[in-house]
């Protein structure tokens, strides 16, 4: 089968390029009703997108039932040509105006609110200058719950804390942290400020011998690092916490610790496309270079 970059053209001359990419961003999705949001277009206006496409090709691309939309085997093959199709276009277009690399493509990344402080805003930099018409949301969760809404769609790309291995998503490793124990001095405390709803804060604990019974538990890295700070206790963080904190605090490193691996994380379908190329060029420079 001929794959050359005119044949890929040719696909988006014969049908609406609109409607093929509702296509591939529906394909990305559980439900119509998430493409939509995700598209920002009514839902009524997406099924008559996807509608107008099959009628087009003669055939069905989705399933569909009430829980959900499945790409049917013709959805599967055509999504593969229409990803090269609209690749092809984008690349066009990129070589001869840099400004269209997102052609109005919004890409949602996810990661802790943490992670985000030191992966996010070099990231954005980097888009601003490589794509100034750059299109992204931001969501904000721990990293399991970050993962599964990348397994569902809601996500495109996340940064990932410790990611479970699973077969279908893309998981590249990126960097290491070193969860620990930190205070403003070396010396003993009676309480331990940490976050009870981290597995990495519940192992440290469960190696830590004879330590503090009084446990403050919080949510916010931030905090644990303030309170640290003001000698109320032993705070028990990432390193990277501490130095976006920019607070003096001391690892002590006669306690347990825990190492964490960060990773960029999406869907195999992801990265197909110039925008969504960037943003794992973006991510990759900003973890990478910290």
């Amino acid at each position: 089968m001929d794959k050359s970059p005119d044949c890929d053209r040719c696909l988006l001359m014969k049908y609406k390029i609109r409607d093929i990419e509702n296509f591939i961003h529906t394909s990305t999705c559980s439900t119509i009703i998430q493409a939509a949001q995700k598209l920002e277009i009514s839902q009524p206006a997406l099924s008559e997108s996807l509608k107008r496409l099959e009628a087009d090709l003669g055939t069905i691309l989705f399933y569909r039932s009430r829980s959900g939309i499945q790409l049917t085997p013709s959805g599967r093959v055509f999504l593969g040509k229409a990803q090269r199709a609209l690749q092809s276009l984008q690349e066009l277009d990129f070589s001869s105006d840099q400004v269209r690399v997102f052609a109005g493509r919004t890409v949602t990344i996810g990661c802790h609110g943490t992670v985000a402080q030191y992966s996010i805003p070099k990231a954005v930099a980097y888009l601003k200058e490589k794509a100034p018409d750059f299109k992204i949301d931001l969501r904000h969760d721990l990293s399991r719950s970050i993962q599964t809404e990348i397994q569902r769609g809601n996500i495109d790309i996340g940064v990932v804390i410790n990611p479970a291995e699973v077969p279908d998503l893309v998981i590249q490793k990126m960097a290491q942290d070193t969860v620990g124990v930190w205070a403003a001095k070396n010396e003993s405390y009676d309480t331990i400020i940490c976050n009870l709803n981290l597995f990495q804060t519940q192992s440290i604990l469960k190696k830590w011998k004879g330590r503090p019974e009084k446990v403050i538990s919080t949510d916010s890295l931030e905090l644990i690092c303030k309170m640290a700070h003001e000698r109320i206790g032993y705070g028990v963080v990432p390193g990277r916490a501490v130095e976006m904190s920019g607070l003096n605090l001391k690892h002590l490193s006669q306690f347990p610790v825990y190492r964490d691996q960060i990773s960029l994380v999406y869907r195999p379908e992801f990265g197909k496309i110039p925008a969504e190329k960037m943003v794992i060029e973006a991510l990759k420079h900003s973890i990478l270079g910290l």
